[in-house]
Order: C-alpha cells, then structure tokens, then sequence
C-alpha cells in the first residue's frame, strides 16, 4: 500500500466516524442502512478495509454530505 493509499484511508476512516458519532449511531444501525455487516463498518472505522464506491455515496447521501466530504475533502462540503 502506498503512502497517499494509506493517507486516503486514514481521511476516510476518520470521516466515517465523524459522521456516524455526530448522528449517535451504531454501527449495527449504519451496517443496516447500508446493506453491510457491523463487522464491515468496524472494520472501514478501524482502516482495515474501505467503503466500496457505491456504499460511500449511500453513506454520503445518508449523512447528507458529498464523496469529497467523505474522503477527507472540505469540511464544510454539506450537500
């Protein structure tokens, strides 16, 4: 994994979990509204794994905010 992989992942991680706190949200609750396993959504927060590109626009759109928002891009990006 490169350098900037690993950058983008950690922004994602990061947001993800931004998101889903600021909502007080389980990961069970956001695994659901998205069609995954808790055990993905641990995994995305922990950098383990990342989102599938259809997932992060369910979760972007869910949260209301943009893709860029998503990985780590302005933090004012709502949609």
């Amino acid at each position: 994994m490169t350098n900037d992989d690993m950058i983008i992942r950690e922004k994602v991680r990061k947001r993800l979990i931004q998101c889903r706190t600021d909502n007080q949200l389980t990961q069970a609750e956001i695994g659901r509204t998205v069609g995954k396993s808790t055990h993905a959504v641990a995994s995305w927060e922990q950098g383990l794994s990342l989102p599938d590109i259809v997932t992060l626009y369910r979760l972007a759109t869910y949260y209301e905010k943009t893709l860029e928002y998503m990985m780590g891009g302005d933090d004012d990006a709502d949609r």
